[in-house]
């Protein structure tokens, strides 16, 4: 497993319920179990569905702690079946779970802060026009690159786009992939979760993009960014032995 593994603080009875498929069958359980479905301020998140919808409702929602239930490929220990929501219930009806922490990375341009589960990314903003940049980290450089942009991803991330753009999956620290490069390879890499990665870029447009969020940083050059561990962590619940 990665991040860290807390026991529980607090019960947890307030729920709402963030979901990609229909709700209800998973509300009746819920309510039947004894907790309180609501709109706001709710103690967990109940995540029904797929990736999507964990990184919007951790966007949207936090630090909150959130119980996944998958509709799609579970890539998780923390990520389950509804089948086993009735017994998941039962546990934290009974404080028998515990919160497992992720790590975020945020970056900030021109005045905008994003923060990022899975990943944050330079990707060109125009399909017929590459991405010029300078990248270093942890005293790694490379000058003068050109592509379709970077990842910069967390080890919950490190399954998704990371993977597709040639890195592999990590548990500590931070991984690095570069996007369709352009005239030279430059391999993956992962380097400390306490290193700043920065990137400056000399020949746009580009966006700067965290996880499914629609809202984009527009990227030109002269601009410089740094990438780096978020103080916000995402929390999730975690039942052994299911």
């Amino acid at each position: 497993m990665v991040g860290s593994l807390s026991r529980a603080s607090k019960k947890l009875k307030r729920v709402q319920v963030v979901f990609r498929r229909e709700p209800t069958k998973i509300k009746q359980v819920l309510v039947q179990e004894g907790f309180e479905v609501v709109e706001s301020d709710p103690d967990f998140i109940l995540c029904y569905g797929g990736d999507g919808t964990v990184l919007y409702s951790e966007r949207i929602f936090p630090q909150v702690p959130k119980l996944i239930i998958k509709t799609s490929r579970h890539c998780r220990p923390y990520d389950y079946d509804f089948k086993d929501l009735r017994q998941i219930l039962s546990r934290i009806n009974a404080g028998d779970f515990q919160i497992y922490s992720e790590m975020k990375l945020e970056t900030q341009a021109k005045g905008v802060t994003l923060v990022g589960l899975n990943e944050i990314q330079v990707h060109l903003k125009k399909p017929i026009y590459a991405v010029r940049f300078s990248f270093s980290a942890n005293g790694i450089k490379h000058d003068d690159l050109i592509g379709d942009g970077i990842i910069v991803a967390t080890p919950f991330g490190s399954t998704g786009y990371y993977a597709a753009t040639g890195g592999t999956v990590f548990e500590t620290g931070i991984g690095i992939s570069f996007n369709n490069l352009h005239h030279k390879k430059v391999p993956s890499l992962v380097v400390s979760d306490d290193t700043v990665v920065q990137l400056a870029i000399s020949r746009g447009p580009a966006w700067l993009l965290a996880d499914n969020n629609e809202d984009f940083i527009d990227l030109d050059a002269g601009d410089v960014i740094e990438i780096k561990k978020s103080m916000s962590v995402a929390n999730f619940i975690y039942v052994s032995n299911l």
